[in-house]
């Protein structure tokens, strides 16, 4: 980031995400070759720290790995997704004393706390472990014009204030913090350990310089498919919404949701509700027949080269309304040929035959996903379709909700981007 293209002039850092992260790195090499060691296949980002020295016997720590969250503590001010390519730094390499976005954290049995300043020592905890960490939060407000902060003077983001952006950083981006762990023999005092620093270069020598705690910073350059960074932004950063790991590398909202009932109402239309009923019901009972539809247009495949992913599922949020209880949703493919504003029970595809997909439904309203439905997909790739139309059912005497289009809460054909993460990234 300060050093482009002249590799062995900037300190030593250790590097987290992108495997091809290099001095040479733009972030169109980023995107081209996004693999990485962390649980999203859609995240080509670098980030980076410098090394850690232990000055009482000369080795280097090696990070035992690192966790990454993307945050917006306040909702009523909503984040937009990083621009590509925007590179962020947090802390200064010269400095002796505190500086915003850094703490230092010691890990304990009863969980840790974070300080402004080192402590002396970090306690054992468990099985007779060290862990000290550093803690990055990265400036969230953004200028809106420099993708990469300055040699000096100013950077090119700030954080808020109660949410808020000040009118010269105006774009409100998602806050990102990074967690550095670090395993340390038991009794290290932390006044002994070192950050690397911009070596001194004398005649084409390179000398190492080293730096107290103080001097930690970290960096970050954004290398997220931008699809899935609207996805982060939009569905879960602005939804209040935890996302966790469940991001997708690509997705499709729902173009048309709706239920139908039976009995009385079986010549209703429920089209423009913000949610959707299904239980399952009998020809004794038909008024408690209730049958959710939901249906997605298809990416055309060829949409699909070069895109990482691992699985396909429907993303659904919902909750049961009888109990507590969790109980199985079952999930049938049908005709496309309905419209949510007029369809009914009487005109309804009919909802039945082999299930697709299955997913637990508890009594909380959260977000779920399918079992895998990538052969249903692959199939109707096959035979040419342009949408896919789903049908929903409960178990006996069970009943439960689902959110529509028309709520904040839409279901999503979902291009999984989930993989398990690899040493030293962890998150």
């Amino acid at each position: 980031m300060m050093a482009f293209g002249r590799p062995g002039e900037s300190m030593v850092h250790d590097f987290f995400g992108n495997k091809e992260a290099n001095a040479y790195s733009t972030v169109d090499s980023l995107m081209a070759k996004p693999d990485n060691t962390c649980t999203s296949m859609a995240d080509g980002s670098a980030y980076w720290a410098p090394q850690m020295l232990d000055t009482t016997n000369g080795e280097i720590i090696e990070p035992d790995h690192m966790k990454t969250y993307y945050r917006n503590a306040d909702t009523r001010y909503p984040v937009v997704a990083f621009p590509k390519g925007l590179q962020l730094m947090v802390g200064q390499h010269e400095s002796s004393s505190a500086k915003e976005g850094v703490l230092y954290f010691c890990k304990t049995d009863e969980g840790g706390h974070y300080t402004r300043d080192p402590l002396e020592t970090c306690p054992t905890y468990g099985d007779g472990r060290t862990q000290f960490n550093l803690a990055f939060s990265f400036p969230n407000c953004w200028d809106g014009k420099h993708l990469a902060p300055p040699h000096h003077g100013p950077r090119n983001a700030v954080y808020d204030v109660d949410g808020v952006c000040p009118s010269n950083y105006p774009v409100k981006i998602p806050l990102l913090q990074m967690n550095i762990a670090y395993v340390l023999p038991n009794g290290t005092k932390l006044s002994a350990l070192r950050l690397s620093m911009n070596p001194t270069i004398t005649g084409g020598r390179v000398e190492p310089k080293w730096g107290s705690l103080y001097t930690a910073h970290a960096d970050f350059f954004n290398g997220w498919r931008e699809n899935t960074l609207k996805y982060a932004t939009h569905h879960c950063l602005n939804s209040d919404v935890l996302c966790d790991k469940n991001l997708p590398s690509l997705y499709e909202p729902a173009i048309a949701d709706s239920y139908t009932l039976g009995g009385e109402f079986a010549n209703a239309n429920y089209g423009s509700e913000p949610r959707m009923l299904t239980q399952y019901g009998t020809d004794d009972s038909p008024e408690k027949r209730k049958t959710a539809y939901f249906k997605f247009k298809l990416p055309e495949e060829k949409e699909l080269d070069g895109v990482p992913y691992n699985g396909i599922f429907l993303r659904f949020h919902s909750s049961n309304i009888n109990d507590n209880s969790s109980h199985m949703l079952r999930f049938y493919e049908t005709s496309t040929e309905w419209d949510e504003e007029t369809l009914t029970q009487r005109n309804a595809p009919a909802c039945g035959g082999r299930q697709v997909s299955r997913s637990w439904v508890g009594a909380n309203g959260d977000y779920r996903n399918s079992e895998d439905i990538s052969n249903v997909i692959k199939a109707a790739w096959a035979r040419g379709a342009r949408e896919i139309s789903f049908c929903v059912t409960t178990n006996y005497g069970k009943e439960a909700a689902l959110s529509t289009h028309e709520s904040e809460y839409p279901a999503f054909l979902f291009f999984n981007s989930q993989q398990k993460a690899t040493a030293p990234a962890e998150d």
